[in-house]
């Protein structure tokens, strides 16, 4: 019974260090020479309440070429804007948000004539940034800004215009890996409690 019961609570911990992985703040990817850099966000506090929240303002000189950011904390409830300025208004820089992974973006776009790129959109947890310079070196500016959280209803999900963010399916996929931790572990303490019945018995 100690060796079952030894192998269940293992089991568990494995289940909770893999569901950590996959709730990790970046896309995910199998690729050991992608590493992420991430962009923390502090309090931004002004006196107009639409402009309070969390803002990120990071300069850039890449050499690479391709380079990954991602940034993490945000709610459904809450406005996300993001924007790239380049140093050099001639050399166009590629942007691409991603969610779920690297190789398949939600938001794309390109810096302009005056070296400029934005985007804004709602997301629940965290995305990633995929910068991609046609020329390098190349100098640049992000600014991630996630305004104050508001319970409004029927705002839009994550990277889309069309989906609802209060539908079942948007739910159950934001919370799908705690629903399936939740099921393991009361499967397991079930799995405990009749054990224990038996050898009681």
């Amino acid at each position: 019974m100690q060796k079952k019961t030894k192998r269940l609570k293992a089991f568990v911990i494995i289940c909770l260090l893999f569901s950590g992985s996959i709730l990790k703040a970046q896309p995910f990817n199998l690729n050991d020479n992608i590493q992420p850099v991430e962009l923390n966000l502090v309090d931004y506090k002004k006196d107009d309440a639409k402009a309070k929240g969390r803002i990120n303002i990071t300069e850039v000189t890449q050499v690479k070429d391709t380079l990954y950011f991602f940034a993490k904390g945000f709610s459904m409830y809450s406005p996300a804007y993001f924007c790239i300025t380049a140093t050099d208004a001639t050399a166009p820089i590629q942007v691409t948000l991603n969610k779920e992974n690297w190789h398949q973006s939600n938001t794309a776009g390109e810096t302009n004539e005056k070296g400029f790129w934005e985007t804004s959109f709602k997301t629940e947890g965290d995305f990633g940034i995929m910068v991609v310079p046609k020329t390098k070196p190349v100098k640049y500016t992000l600014l991630i800004w996630n305004g104050a959280e508001a319970k409004d209803v029927g705002i839009t999900s994550a990277f889309s215009d069309k989906a609802p963010a209060a539908s079942t399916n948007g739910f159950l996929k934001n919370n799908l890996i705690y629903i399936i931790i939740g099921a393991v572990l009361l499967l397991v303490i079930t799995f405990v409690v009749i054990k224990r019945k038996k050898s009681n018995a």
